[in-house]
């Protein structure tokens, strides 16, 4: 985040779709007429999120090391085509309820542009308007943290699976993207997607603790 004035005011925050006005928002005729980023039509993804938020179950020792917490005020910023926004931002709706924080959630695409820039992905040189950005806030907007788009162990899996991005000698271009988008799907439906939902929510905690009075 820069040392500018932030644009999240009480006024801008106020605007943001609680976690259950977004899940309505997601499927409906509003939200699927937006494009994605490669110009192709949007799918619903409202189940989806709703079967990750079913399938989140928060370890006790999370809930009560967030219910020691100051009460604070979460912004997300994200899109709901994007895997890291419907596996993790249904964890964030799960932690910030079982911690008593209001959540508000902002499509990044829709005229939000102001506030990712405040919060860019920085790797090596470059800037990436990487999804979902989570913001730690106190009750009077004070800005604590914020979290970018997946946990550490998630990165490094991500990494290990570019590893096989290269066309092997057996198999054409279509068989290798194929092969990649399986291996896509599988992961989410892996103890690892689950593993990766915890992590989220330690990470999050670690930045929460940050908090004054925490």
């Amino acid at each position: 985040m820069t040392t500018q004035q932030s644009v999240v005011t009480p006024e801008r925050y106020a605007q943001g779709r609680t976690w259950d006005e977004y899940l309505d928002y997601v499927g409906t005729p509003e939200n699927l007429a937006r494009n994605m980023p490669n110009g192709k039509p949007r799918d619903d993804n409202s189940e989806r999120m709703r079967r990750n938020e079913r399938e989140t179950a928060l370890k006790p020792e999370h809930v009560q090391a967030l219910r020691a917490l100051p009460k604070l005020r979460v912004l997300a910023l994200g899109e709901d085509w994007c895997p890291d926004v419907f596996r993790g931002m249904p964890v964030v709706a799960k932690l910030c309820e079982a911690a008593g924080w209001e959540l508000r959630i902002f499509p990044r695409d829709d005229n939000n542009g102001d506030i990712m820039a405040e919060f860019l992905n920085k790797k090596d040189g470059n800037e990436y308007q990487s999804i979902p950005v989570i913001v730690l806030y106190t009750q009077d907007l004070g800005y604590i943290g914020h979290w970018i788009e997946r946990p550490a162990i998630a990165n490094d899996y991500y990494e290990r699976l570019q590893k096989t991005f290269t066309r092997r000698e057996d198999e054409s271009e279509d068989q290798m993207k194929a092969r990649i988008r399986q291996a896509y799907s599988a992961i989410q439906t892996s103890d690892d997607w689950a593993d990766w939902r915890h992590e989220s929510v330690r990470e999050i905690l670690a930045i929460a603790k940050q908090a004054p009075g925490a």
